[in-house]
């Protein structure tokens, strides 16, 4: 079922921790990203489709010039407004 809350909302209901939202970008950075990512709440989120959705992060992720440190906050940004589903 999809949750209509943002990853952004959970976290600060203390539903996803901040340590996941970071293991989160760190997965995706990695390309750690065969299966949708799972928090320990039971939310899940398919990384790749969440940084397609956002604009700036779609950008700075297809550059190749582009390093991970200017990556990660675009990164970041997206896994941040997605709306995961809930298991």
């Amino acid at each position: 079922m999809t949750d209509l809350r943002t990853i952004q909302m959970l976290h600060a209901a203390n539903i996803i921790a901040e340590d996941e939202i970071d293991a989160s970008v760190e997965a995706f950075l990695q390309g750690v990203v065969a299966e949708p990512y799972r928090f320990r709440s039971g939310h899940r989120v398919n990384l790749v489709k969440a940084v397609r959705s956002h604009p700036g992060a779609q950008e700075f992720v297809g550059r190749a010039n582009v390093g991970t440190s200017l990556k990660r906050p675009f990164v970041r940004a997206a896994i941040l407004q997605a709306r995961p589903l809930k298991e």
